[in-house]
């Protein structure tokens, strides 16, 4: 195993990293971390929902093999060798996918979304969340593809649910960042009136 398997870490540090992460992956379903992370929790997963698809839910030795590689079980493994199992069991792999995200602001750290295939989660609901967080902290409008995204969002879900992705994105990612707002406009640039989503963009043009 390469170095950077390791993520840095001693392996015992490792693994319960890993653990925690394919624990909430399995739980929530869809989990934001850096890419590292993301690659190394996404081939765990793989093999749990496999073992899970191969061995009856009866079967003790799946079970305590699956064990060892989570936290949670009274909650991961019920889900994992039941729902899971079922939702897969015409898939002969893919069960996850990772999406990789913008570095953040601050630091560069490359970052990605790691979830759950079909589940209840969706990439383009968080990926356009966290768009309008970064556009919000930044004070600069939405283009015209955001604003479509947007909407799409608000008519899957609801514009409540979005605004607190967007907050959820604004904490996660750019909380130490600063608005250009407060920064003194550059001779290149024209001052830009602060973003504001308070109505719902599919009646804010009528």
């Amino acid at each position: 195993m390469t170095r950077s398997r390791y993520l840095g870490r001693t392996e015992t540090h490792r693994k319960s990293l890993l653990r925690n992460l394919v624990t909430s992956l399995i739980e929530h379903e869809s989990i934001t971390t850096t890419h590292a992370k993301a690659k190394e929790a996404q081939a765990s997963a793989e093999w749990l929902i496999t073992l899970a698809k191969n061995k009856s839910p009866n079967v003790q030795d799946a079970r305590v093999r699956a064990n060892d590689a989570i936290f949670k079980p009274d909650v991961v493994i019920p889900k994992l060798f039941g729902d899971l199992a079922d939702r897969y069991r015409n898939r002969t792999g893919g069960y996850t996918r990772v999406l990789r995200l913008e570095p953040r602001l601050g630091d560069k750290a490359p970052q990605s979304i790691l979830e759950l295939v079909g589940g209840k989660r969706d990439m383009r609901f968080s990926m356009t969340a966290r768009i309008v967080a970064r556009l919000e902290k930044q004070g600069l409008p939405l283009d015209k593809m955001t604003e479509k995204n947007v909407r799409t969002a608000i008519n899957s879900k609801s514009e409540e649910e979005f605004r607190e992705e967007v907050e959820f994105m604004k904490e996660t990612f750019y909380q130490h960042e600063k608005s250009i707002e407060n920064k003194p406009p550059s001779r290149e640039s024209k001052p830009r009136a602060p973003i504001r989503l308070v109505d719902n963009p599919l009646t804010a043009s009528k």
